[in-house]
Parts: structure tokens; C-alpha cells; sequence
């Protein structure tokens, strides 16, 4: 292993965290919580690289590429977008000390970064998989489609999987990916969308550095692709927080943690709950989901 940097994330960063949450995770895809470490293949000028990342002495993170051949500088700063280093959220999180519901919520994740895929690509064929599916089957139903993809690194007897790519998805049947277990309409769709990033009539990345609404907007212009959909990717992909009013967990999330109710509170009470809080609301609803993760699912999620 070659150390090929130490890096400085602004702070609060609390790396030991984001490993516990991943560890929540039952089906692992892209991002790894493995031996007090965070493993994760990325795509860099057409080749792939391991990244290792670890925690140092005084809040720094030690990063080595393990397996691979990508270019160091371009693999470190495709990880400081994975893994947001540049922005500590401090700002939130004291404006949530003043907020006592909120508080009884991100209280025990301050300095938890909120990790992204590499891709808008990557996150929108992920959410579409996700659509009215159970969170376990989700995960399950990804973890299929990295192996089935194949691009993957090998490193001290374990296996690191890369998204497939627009032009493998793309060249797929339909019956290919009943693995999946979803619909044949989010398979199509998957695919469809799929065969115009590969054909270029459809480019995702550079929707990706447009603002929020206008690339809310192109998105929900697709056929297949709704107001979730959009918003999971767009999050997840750009960091661009926004509440997801339809999802059925943070729904439910809603009804505990600021209603100590069970159940599910309405797509209108999610909104209503967030909108309290302005512009941190989309931050708000994602660290409420996160703090779900934790409190509901096990390590392992099973």
C-alpha cells in the first residue's frame, strides 16, 4: 500500500461515524465500511482505482491506492466529492442546538459526512431501482447489478465493485436484469435512459453542475423519472437538499422522531415538518434518515 496523501476535511468530520453507518448497510455496493477503513472503487480517465481511506492522528485522513492505476490527483479529488470534505456543516448543526426536536435527532450525528456517488448517472439508476421497494430489496437488488457489471478490483482476497456503466446497462435485455426483481417498467426505463447517456443525446453530468431546480427540472422532463426520483439522485450525486416528502421511511421517520407517533405521517406533514426549518430543511430530512438507518436497521441491516 502507497500512501498518497494526508488529507485535512473542515470540521466537525467524523469519520469513525460514517464507517458505523455504512456498517448498517446489508448489501454493501460501492461504498465499504471494512476493517476500520473506507474502501471504494473509482472510475478516473477511462481506468480504476482502490482507494483506502483511514483515519490519522489529529481528525486527518490517510489515503492509499491499493489496486488500480489512477492518476493520483484526479482519484483524490473524485474522493473529496464522494466524501464531502470541503463543507463542515457547522452552520447546521448549530442551528439545530436551537431547534430541541431537531437537536433529539442530529445530536448523535454532528461531523457525519454525507457521502455521495461518483455520478449523477450512478445515483439516478440506484433511486429508480429504489422506487416503492422495500430498503433491504433495494440494496439486495444493487448489490446484484455491481456484480452482474463485473468492473471490479481485487485487493487481499476481497472483491470491489465500480457502477457498471451507461453502455453495459445499455446493451442489456429486459430478461437480463429480472435479477433485479422490479418491474419490467423501472427495468425499461433503466435501460432506456441508459442508451441515451451512451448514445450522448442525454448528458447527465453536465446536468449535474447545473443549479437544483433546473436540474430537477430536466430530470423530471423524462419519461418514468417523478419528483423522488429526482431528488434522491440529485442529493445523492450533487448534494442538493431537498425533502423527498414522498419517501415512505423518511415519512415514517418523521412520525418518530418529531411526532413520537408509528406509522407513517403524510407526504404534507413531511413537508410541513421541514419547512420550519428553511433552508436547512433538506438537511434536516436527511440526517432525520440517517438517524432511521441507525435506529432502526442493525449492523448488517438484516
Amino acid at each position: 500500500m502507497t500512501l498518497i496523501a494526508v488529507l485535512q476535511p473542515a470540521q466537525p468530520y467524523h469519520f469513525p461515524l460514517l464507517l458505523e453507518v455504512l456498517s448498517h448497510f446489508a448489501h454493501p455496493t460501492l461504498d465499504i465500511a471494512y476493517d476500520n477503513a473506507y474502501w471504494r472503487v473509482l472510475r478516473v480517465n477511462g481506468g480504476m482505482g482502490l482507494a483506502r481511506v483511514t483515519a490519522g492522528r489529529d481528525r486527518e485522513l490517510h489515503v492509499e491506492q491499493v489496486a488500480g492505476h489512477a492518476p493520483e490527483d484526479t482519484l483524490l479529488a473524485r474522493l473529496r466529492q464522494v466524501l464531502p470534505m470541503d463543507d463542515s456543516r457547522a452552520e447546521f448543526y448549530d442551528y439545530a442546538r436551537g431547534d430541541a426536536p431537531l437537536w433529539s435527532v442530529v445530536e448523535a450525528l454532528v461531523g457525519l459526512p454525507p457521502w455521495r456517488s461518483e455520478t449523477l448517472y450512478e445515483a439516478l439508476m440506484e433511486a429508480i431501482i429504489e422506487q416503492q421497494i422495500a430498503w433491504i430489496a433495494a440494496q439486495r437488488a444493487q448489490r446484484w447489478l455491481v456484480e452482474w457489471g463485473g468492473n471490479a478490483l481485487d485487493y487481499d482476497s476481497q472483491r470491489y465493485y465500480a457502477f457498471p456503466t451507461p453502455e453495459q446497462i445499455a446493451a442489456a435485455r429486459p430478461e437480463d436484469m429480472k435479477p433485479l426483481k422490479i418491474t419490467d417498467r423501472r427495468i425499461a426505463l433503466m435501460i432506456a435512459v441508459s442508451q441515451q447517456v451512451a448514445a450522448g443525446t442525454l448528458d447527465l453530468e453536465a446536468l449535474a453542475a447545473l443549479p437544483m431546480h433546473e436540474a430537477h427540472r430536466a430530470l423530471v422532463s423524462i419519461k418514468g423519472i417523478g419528483d423522488w426520483t429526482a431528488k434522491v439522485a440529485l442529493l445523492r450525486a450533487c448534494g442538493h437538499e431537498s425533502v423527498a416528502s414522498g419517501d415512505v421511511a423518511l415519512q415514517a421517520a418523521v412520525n418518530r422522531y418529531f411526532y413520537s407517533g408509528t406509522g407513517s405521517v403524510t407526504a404534507r406533514q413531511v413537508e410541513e415538518t421541514f419547512a420550519r426549518y428553511g433552508a436547512f430543511g433538506g438537511l434536516a430530512a436527511r440526517y432525520t434518515l440517517m438517524r432511521w438507518v441507525l435506529d432502526v436497521y442493525p449492523r448488517g441491516g438484516r
